[in-house]
Formats: structure tokens, C-alpha cells, sequence
């Protein structure tokens, strides 16, 4: 089907987020009373999607829901964020995938419970092409390895730059990496391709041919390598409540800035800006700033830096 011209197109897993604030991590066969309750949208490729859209770009997701209560709920979050579903696949009969979020109110720590639900596997073949050719950015995530694959291939061939949410080693991640621009990984998957510290699986994720790689490392920032050599970007100490998200929120700012043509250093400030404004509000989603707000955020934590 031909779609309009999207900044960028996500292509991966979403879900539907409970989210309970909790007093403390719960004990083996024991009752504990949450402080608070909240559901949102989540999911990797569609937070991200989302954050990019916040940030002022025109949006598009392509998933696999089912044809339930979860599913249309999250079709819902997601058209009210402007985000273009159009082609997202709903399997009749299907069950979404959710998530339920411990967040320990003390700490902003989060233990997640999550499930990809009972759909069938998104395919390359149904995968829309055309939608991926429409975009100047592509984010996608590893839990559907194959439709990413196909995905990231026709943004590779349509000279379109792929940014990858690495989060975990999985099957099939391997393949997709040369075909990404810029590799975000977390320091789990660090860890494991490359069994050394965050320099040594920067060298690594940068032998796969991306433009720039990228290790988060939470409230500490993130370090960064590109042809120019490395960088250590600190993070920005917030008051934060929840952590949720805060990784795809960073993948969403990053495209940003990636769309902008700043710098590798100026791109990996203004993601870690835009990743710990979200950790001030409970969820995935319910703190990602709007340009104007991590424009005034900037403004006044590094007014040594251009983000126009």
C-alpha cells in the first residue's frame, strides 16, 4: 500500500505495561499492597517509536497484536502519541503481549514479568516494504529477528540509517548488526559479545560495520565509538521514580539526533537528557519530553552546547 514519508518507521515488539509501585521487592508466599497502579503502552520499537514522535518527528509502527483488549488498547496509546498504525498486523483470534512491572518506590529499581503473548511469529513476508521505504530512520528491536531482518535489509539498500535496540544477545542478532548504522546496546549485551568491559565491547559492536556504536550504562551515561574514537558521555542526575523505558526512550532521541546530523558526542548528551527526563514519571512513556521541554532542560544543564 504507498504511504506518505515518514521520519521514522519502528518495527518490533509492543506491549501493554502494568506497572505497580511497590513499598519494597516482594518475599517468597507473601501478600504486599502496591502504593500505585498505572498501564501504558510499552514494548522496545514501539517506545522508542513513540519518544521520537514526542520529540516533534513524524511516526510509524509495524507490529504483530492480537485481536484483543490488550491489542486494542495498545493501538489506541499509540494513535493518541500520532504514531501511524496503519500497518501494524491484528491476528484474529491472536493474544497481545503484556507485561506487569515491579517498581520498588525506594530505589526506582524495576523487576519485569513479560510475554510475547500467543501470536505467530511476524514473517519477513509480511513485512510492508513499502512503509520502510517511506522512512528517513528505522528503529527496530531483536524479538522478531526475522521481520527486522527483512526490514533493516530494504533500509540498507534504500541508503535509509537502521539504528538496533541491542538489549540481549539473541539468535539471530548476529546477522542483523552489519546491516545497522548505529548499534545501541545495554550493558548485558556488552557483557555477552564480548566477555570485557564496556571498551573491549565497543571494539567489538564496532567490527560489525556500524557508523557509530553505543553502550548505555543507566544513570552513569553512556560511551560511544565511532570512526573519530571513543566518547564518555556522563548521564544528568534527576530525582528519578522509575526507570521503565528509559533505554527506548534513548534509542527514540538518539534517531533524533541522528535526523539532525549532530555530532556522535552532541547525539549521545541529548539522548541521556531525553532518557533520565523520562525516569522522573512512573512508565515506559509518561515522562518522554517534548522538544520544547529537553530543549529548556538542556538549555540549562550544558549551555556549552548547540542543540539547534
Amino acid at each position: 500500500m504507498p504511504h506518505g514519508r515518514f521520519d521514522v518507521v519502528g518495527v518490533g515488539y509492543t506491549a501493554l505495561d502494568c506497572l505497580g509501585v511497590i513499598p519494597h521487592f516482594p518475599v517468597e508466599n507473601k501478600k504486599l499492597e502496591m502504593l500505585r497502579f498505572t498501564v501504558q503502552g510499552g514494548g522496545p520499537a514501539a517506545t522508542a517509536t513513540v519518544a521520537a514522535g514526542r520529540l516533534g518527528l513524524s511516526t510509524a509502527y509495524h507490529g504483530k497484536i492480537g485481536d484483543d483488549d490488550f491489542g486494542r488498547r495498545m493501538l489506541g496509546e499509540l494513535e493518541r502519541e500520532g504514531v501511524d498504525v496503519s500497518s501494524v498486523i491484528v491476528e484474529e483470534g491472536g493474544c497481545s503481549q503484556f507485561a506487569f512491572i515491579m517498581v520498588d518506590e525506594r530505589t526506582a529499581a524495576r523487576t519485569i514479568l513479560w510475554t510475547r503473548g500467543e501470536n505467530s511469529p511476524f514473517t519477513p513476508g509480511e513485512v510492508d516494504l513499502d512503509l520502510i521505504r517511506s522512512a528517513r530512520g528505522l528503529l527496530i528491536d531483536s524479538l522478531e529477528p526475522a521481520a527486522a531482518l527483512a526490514a533493516a535489509r530494504c533500509a540498507h539498500e534504500n541508503g535509509i540509517p537502521v539504528l538496533i535496540d541491542a538489549g540481549t544477545l539473541r539468535d539471530g542478532i548476529k546477522e542483523l548488526l552489519p546491516l545497522c548504522d548505529h548499534i545501541i546496546a545495554s550493558e548485558t549485551f556488552a557483557g555477552q559479545i564480548s566477555g570485557g568491559g564496556v571498551g573491549e565491547a565497543l571494539e567489538r559492536i564496532h567490527s560489525f560495520g556500524p557508523k557509530t556504536a553505543v553502550v548505555t550504562l543507566g544513570e552513569r551515561g553512556c560511551a560511544a565509538i565511532s570512526g573519530a574514537g571513543v566518547v564518555e558521555v556522563a548521564g544528568f542526575p534527576v530525582k528519578a521514580v522509575d526507570t521503565t523505558g528509559a533505554g527506548d526512550v534513548f534509542h527514540g532521541a538518539f534517531m533524533y539526533a541522528v535526523l539532525r546530523g549532530w555530532d556522535l558526542y552532541r547525539m549521545c548528551v541529548f539522548a541521556n537528557a531525553v532518557a533520565a527526563m523520562k525516569c522522573t514519571k512512573p512508565g515506559g512513556r509518561a515522562g518522554i519530553p517534548d522538544i520544547e521541554g529537553v530543549t529548556a532542560f538542556l538549555e540549562r544543564e550544558r549551555p556549552d552546547l548547540d542543540f539547534r
